[in-house]
């Protein structure tokens, strides 16, 4: 043991001696040196001086607050964020046509003209297709109209249609202090409410704008001194071109031998008297025959028929191109026993401007409607008329209708007669008013009479 310390120690001993030797040996190489000059070119360490500055507090006005900083928020724009990749869709159809082509729906317009269209589509969250498809209110439509019903103009108001009125009738103001609004008035307008709605659900044939607001007013009127009765109906003037009448008229145009509208007979009739035969029997009696052939024919419609074939081979009627007459509504035969009802054959006076002239009432007309004249009435109002173009649009047309004033016996048109007994019964009311135009009717069927022949 104290053998193995010793020869450690004295190994120990041995190595320091060459390490001593060894470094003693350096400082005759250049190594020291070198290390000196580097020692020497070193800066010298740098001495941090801290200045410590005392603050002086100064007392001065505190300065105003400063106003809040108002943050822009920018809007976020999604499309800044990220891109979508851009949809493209297919042309989306026209929902309502300008023009009905074959295998396309009508525009609704051609349905119900005159009418302001107001249309949306309301898409709301629904729940599954598979559900929503057995629901009927997931997939409706909603029809609604809206109408304003007027009121029936007074003789203040009928001056906005004509004002020429009270120079045309001397005792107008007269004759409108006397004046109430007729049953009638209401009736009419009941009769357009009720066809509406039961149109409106299919949109079949709806009553349009012109047609509804087709009457300003429908008065009862009595003189003041002669108490002479007056219906007053104020409305447009729409073109009638009915009837037909052998005995003055034998031969009529192919158009309307052949026409499936054309109304051959009138309300005012009376009993033929001559030999020649209505030419529209033969068109008639041949209509009868077919329908009395087919099976799909209703009652109805052969009953209808076979009327009108008696009534052409007995009766004669008026004719809308050569007699001036009037239409009047069906409304007019409701009510009660009436001193103001008209029937057909009774003289009236029709008003244009300042223009006054003779008519009767010739024929019965929906029960919906008013202001329908004969197409020779209506030619001498406007001379453009035309059995599809009306004489007068606007409701400017005064229909004066005298009730209880026909003849005992119908007979044909007495054109003297008319004019002079017209121009009594506007006497009755309180005459006519210096700037009035009464007009004189001439009877165009009336035979010519023979020249003497040349000398």
């Amino acid at each position: 043991m104290n053998r193995r310390r010793t020869h450690f120690l004295t190994w120990f001993r041995l190595g320091l001696l060459g390490i001593g030797a060894a470094a003693a040996g350096s400082l005759y190489t250049p190594y020291p040196a070198q290390l000196v000059r580097a020692l020497k070119e070193q800066p010298a360490p740098q001495t941090v001086v801290k200045e410590v500055v005392k603050r002086v507090t100064v007392e001065k006005p505190a300065p105003p607050a400063p106003e809040p900083e108002v943050k822009v928020v920018q809007a976020w724009h999604p499309e800044n964020a990220f891109a979508m990749p851009a949809i493209e869709l297919p042309p989306f159809p026209p929902a309502l046509p300008e023009k009905v082509e074959p295998g396309r729906f009508e525009h609704i317009n051609s349905i119900a003209p005159g009418f302001n269209m107001h249309s949306s589509v309301l898409f709301a969250p629904g729940t599954t297709a598979f559900a929503d498809r057995k629901r009927k209110d997931a997939y409706m439509l909603k029809l609604s109209m809206q109408l304003f019903l007027p009121h029936a103009a007074d003789g203040k108001e009928l001056l906005q249609a004509n004002p020429k009125l009270p120079q045309v009738l001397a005792d107008y103001e007269g004759l409108m202090g006397t004046a109430k609004v007729s049953p009638w008035y209401r009736s009419l307008y009941l009769h357009k409410q009720n066809r509406l709605r039961k149109t409106a659900a299919t949109l079949d044939r709806l009553l349009d704008r012109h047609n509804f607001y087709d009457t300003d007013t429908i008065l009862q009127l009595a003189a003041p001194k002669t108490g002479r009765k007056v219906l007053w109906v104020q409305a447009d003037m729409d073109v009638v071109s009915d009837g037909s009448d052998g005995d003055r008229l034998p031969n009529m145009p192919e158009k309307v031998l052949k026409s499936d509208y054309y109304q051959p007979t009138t309300s005012y009739r009376w009993k033929k008297t001559g030999q020649t035969p209505n030419p529209l029997l033969k068109v008639w009696e041949e209509r009868l025959e077919k329908l009395t052939k087919d099976k799909s024919a209703s009652k109805e419609a052969i009953a209808d028929a076979r009327a009108t074939v008696y009534d052409l081979k007995t009766c004669s009627f008026l004719l809308a191109e050569y007699d001036p007459f009037i239409v009047i509504p069906l409304t007019f035969k409701e009510g009660k026993d009436d001193s103001y009802r008209p029937q057909p054959g009774d003289y009236a006076a029709v008003i244009v401007e300042d223009r006054v002239f003779p008519a009767i009432v010739g024929d019965f007309g929906p029960n919906y409607k008013t202001g329908e004249a004969s197409l020779r009435l209506a030619k001498m109002v406007n001379p453009k008329a035309t059995s599809l173009a009306r004489p007068v649009s606007d409701l400017k047309v005064s229909y004066l209708i005298f009730p209880h004033t026909k003849l005992e016996e119908n007979s044909a048109p007495d054109y003297a007669r008319l004019n002079t007994r017209c121009r009594e019964l506007l006497d009755d009311i309180g005459g006519l008013g210096p700037e009035a135009k009464l007009q004189t009717i001439d009877d165009l069927l009336a035979p010519k009479p023979e020249t003497a022949p040349a000398k």
